[in-house]
């Protein structure tokens, strides 16, 4: 496993090849499927369409694309396909996986769960998850700031306490016994507080926090604590079954190689990448949670802010949340094996949310999705224009490695 950025600030990882965080298509019908009137000029429109066609269908098979402001969505739309084969095109109201821009939904539940004065941050893990014992003991909290010294991206490369890939990509999930019992026989490999490591399984035990402090399954509880109060009618968990009308996701090592139908995380990412959303219903998430319908300014406050470790240097980004380039600006991406997600909530109120379901061993060198959040942001923001992203250095002269563990399991 390797770390690479994903943007200013954001911090990401590949397991075997493929990134996971935090993301040509001949034949298919190009014509993008608005589902909604659209509330800005034919002109704005235009071009935001026309920043969308370098990406699809040449780079990406299908993106499903919202615009919005205080909730509101302004503009949404859906380009290329949703399944290739069955020739159905990607339309605003596709459910299409976001990846680990759950973890701010995570998050937030938590905080909503200690504002309802049911836990509190500094718990310690082991009054909830009694099956896991460190020595030091971490809290909720710095599991949430993914400074909790659970192994992660650098740490556990293989993924082996998530049961390594292909176990990750496959169904059913590791049990809970064996997930707390490798969580336990692994240890920390920090004292919390101490380092950062951008920790699915944290994420994933958090969700077990969740469920065991609401008393519900994950899904209801997200259900009741962020989905109702946000107005996120179409947003669900994964679960074990793909849902007929969901998004197919794709798979390739670089473009211009063949899409491929690869297995994707496994419903026991519920918590750090589990979430199946419609772009609209992320920004209708960040109008609620911005504005303060879901919590309360001291809680987006820290949703924001990074861990200041023990040497005194800070982490990469806060709980679920990582600064942009522009003041007041945050956002998170999400990257399956065959989905990339980009939610970029800028200072100037507009919200620009992206969801793709192709995903490749290049990454965001093919597809840099918060330079075409930015240069969208600022065809509707022209007279203050967010800072456009810088590419990666190494844009356009990367030879990938084929993920081998991943690809015999694609057809």
């Amino acid at each position: 496993m390797q770390t690479f950025q994903l943007a200013e600030g954001f911090s990401g990882r590949r397991v075997a090849g493929i990134a996971v965080c935090s993301l040509a298509l001949a034949g298919c019908a190009q014509q993008p499927v608005t589902e909604r009137p659209a509330e800005v000029s034919p002109a704005v429109a235009a071009q935001i369409d026309a920043l969308v066609a370098e990406y699809v269908p040449s780079i990406l098979p299908g993106l499903q694309l919202a615009v919005g402001k205080g909730g509101t969505v302004l503009y949404a739309r859906g380009y290329g396909a949703a399944d290739i084969k069955a020739g159905v095109p990607m339309s605003a109201a596709t459910p299409v996986k976001i990846g680990s821009v759950t973890k701010q939904l995570t998050v937030a539940a938590l905080l909503k769960l200690q504002e309802q004065k049911k836990v509190a941050l500094s718990d310690p893990l082991s009054r909830w998850i009694p099956e896991v014992r460190y020595r030091p003991e971490p809290t909720i909290g710095q599991l949430m700031q993914m400074v909790a010294g659970i192994p992660g991206a650098l740490q556990d490369p293989d993924d082996l306490l998530l049961g390594s890939v292909p176990t990750v990509l496959t169904e059913p999930p590791l049990s809970n016994e064996k997930f707390f019992a490798n969580l336990t026989a692994r240890g920390l490999f920090a004292p919390p507080g101490a380092a950062y490591d951008y920790s699915n399984a944290g994420y994933v035990l958090l969700g077990r926090v969740i469920e065991r402090v609401s008393g519900q399954p994950l899904e209801q509880a997200f259900t009741q604590l962020l989905f109702k109060p946000t107005g996120m009618s179409e947003s669900y968990l994964l679960g074990p079954q793909a849902r007929p009308e969901a998004a197919r996701g794709y798979y390739r090592v670089k473009p211009g190689d063949a899409w491929l139908i690869c297995p994707d995380l496994n419903s026991g990412f519920d918590a750090a990448g589990g979430v199946i959303s419609t772009a609209s219903d992320i920004v209708r998430w960040d109008g609620a949670l911005k504005g303060g319908a879901l919590l309360s300014p001291a809680s987006l406050a820290l949703m924001r802010t990074p861990a200041r470790l023990a040497n005194g240097k800070f982490s990469p980004i806060g709980m679920g949340l990582a600064a942009l380039g522009g003041p007041g600006s945050y956002g998170a991406a999400g990257q399956t094996v065959s989905f990339a997600a980009a939610n970029a909530s800028y200072g100037s109120g507009y919200d620009v949310v992206l969801l793709a379901n192709g995903s490749n061993t290049v990454g965001d060198v093919a597809y840099p999705r918060f330079v075409l959040a930015a240069r969208i942001h600022n065809v509707l923001n022209p007279t203050a224009p967010e800072p456009v992203p810088a590419l990666p250095p190494s844009a356009g002269i990367i030879e990938p490695t084929a993920p081998t563990e991943l690809l015999r399991l694609c057809q």
